[in-house]
């Protein structure tokens, strides 16, 4: 029998828009095939360095220029830094980064020395022994940034790699790029830590010619070569007082200081780059909320926070001698600081100098705690989208991410005594008071006013 007219239209017109629904599909699939291999295809020539690594908002990107100029003062001697290509950048025993570096080490050892013997020959006390820790912790994290040199490269060709991979799709970019985060941080720290440094000597000239006026007749010292001589009485020790040594005295002590500022601004540009890969991996996480993923998919999220972890574990051993030696130094210098301010000063300039370099040193330090417990805060967040996952979907590998990112801290810490986390914070808080009490008795054993030297 032959279907009636009606019916066979009817069935031409399904199999019609089956072809043109299985047409669509096929259209859709060949469009996501030729997306993925345009992806994989610029991932790999990202991989080889170059001018389209380069434009990536890559972490070795960001931090670059500013590697530059540490190197300027002996700090993290790699060899070709200068290059777009990590994978160039290594360190060398025989390279002119670690010529400097030795340079800088010999020089501030020997005003170490010389320093360490006037102090001892005058009588240590809770108030001048400051100057001389600050020298010491600053030949220590000389040889802390040699050690980071040495892994260099452990650590930055997985993570540049990591970079490729988490800057293009599936995951999505953040809306503020890494590098301006950090070249906005650079700058903030960067004028902040020039004034301290200038209130520093405008404070000494002002203690310097107060103590002439009140105990020498010679009222003709009040000069500010003067005050260099005994500011910089440690080197023109060993060397006469020319313009040469007043120059080398002031970059000398430049070196130290800006080794002191970057060392806290080195964990914060590593803290900005961790977290903000955590972030990127959690929102990739949480756009699966309400949808049925299949295993295959979560395994593959797996595999990327294996990669992720694995990462923040290198650098967190790394790293830990510089955090530690960078917190230790930041509760000693604070306590000193506010010491000073609890004490007698002698002139008004003397308390806007204690008083901003106190302040500036606390918001150092508290951005490094702040910026480095964003790395543990986003790597928890993907937990809430697990949570929201319906029990037919608990599969077997759901249960081992969920397991992952609750078994084991993500983050920096200083050799696991301390993890940089806001209750960390806190509790360097209650530290600072504990610590601040027992040097203000220390300081009660000591003469008060003023004392001519």
């Amino acid at each position: 029998m032959r279907p009636e007219p009606g019916k066979w239209d009817y069935r031409r017109s399904e199999l019609r828009s089956m072809s043109s629904t299985s047409e669509d599909i096929r259209r859709q699939l060949k469009v996501r095939r030729q997306k993925q291999r345009v992806i994989l295809a610029t991932r790999w020539r990202c991989a080889q360095g170059g001018l389209e690594f380069e434009q990536l908002d890559t972490f070795y990107g960001a931090i670059r220029p500013y590697l530059c100029v540490a190197q300027f003062f002996g700090i993290m001697p790699l060899a070709n830094i200068r290059s777009r290509d990590p994978q160039d950048v290594k360190f060398k025993v025989r390279s002119i980064g670690l010529v400097v570096t030795g340079l800088f080490l010999l020089l501030g050892g020997l005003k170490t020395l010389v320093g360490a013997n006037i102090l001892f020959t005058a009588g240590l006390n809770a108030k001048n022994m400051v100057g001389l820790v600050f020298l010491i912790v600053g030949l220590v994290n000389w040889v802390n940034f040699v050690g980071f040199a040495r892994s260099w490269s452990h650590i930055m060709l997985p993570w540049s790699s990591l970079d490729i991979l988490m800057l293009f799709p599936p995951y999505k970019r953040c809306n503020r790029s890494l590098r301006s985060k950090v070249n906005f941080i650079a700058l903030c720290v960067g004028v902040l830590a020039v004034g301290d440094h200038m209130l520093y000597y405008v404070s000494g000239y002002s203690s310097y010619s107060t103590n002439i006026l009140q105990c020498h007749t010679n009222h003709s010292r009040i000069t500010f070569a003067l005050y260099l001589e005994k500011e910089f009485s440690d080197i023109m020790f060993i060397m006469p007082c020319n313009t040469f040594t007043i120059c080398y005295a002031f970059w000398i002590n430049g070196a130290f200081t800006f080794l002191w500022n970057f060392l806290d601004f080195f964990i914060v540009m590593t803290s900005i780059g961790l977290a903000q890969r955590f972030q990127q991996f959690a929102a990739r996480v949480g756009a699966l909320e309400g949808r049925q993923v299949p295993e295959s998919l979560w395994y593959d999220i797996r595999r990327d926070h294996i990669r992720l972890c694995e990462l923040a574990s290198l650098v967190e051993e790394s790293m830990s001698c510089i955090v530690f030696v960078s917190c230790a130094n930041n509760v000693y210098v604070i306590c000193n600081q506010a010491l000073a301010i609890f004490t007698k000063l002698r002139h008004p300039i003397n308390y806007i100098y204690f008083w901003y370099s106190l302040l500036f040193l606390m918001a150092r330090t508290s951005l490094v705690f702040m910026t480095a417990s964003r790395i543990h805060d986003a790597s928890l967040l993907p937990l809430r989208s697990l949570y929201l996952v319906p029990s037919n979907g608990w599969t077997q590998e759901v249960q081992r991410f969920a397991y992952q990112l609750t078994s084991e801290f993500v983050g920096l810490s200083g050799y696991r005594l301390f993890c940089l986390t806001r209750k960390s914070l806190f509790g360097m808080l209650a530290t600072l008071v504990t610590y601040e009490l027992m040097l203000l008795q220390m300081d009660a054993k000591n003469p008060k006013g003023l004392r001519c030297v």
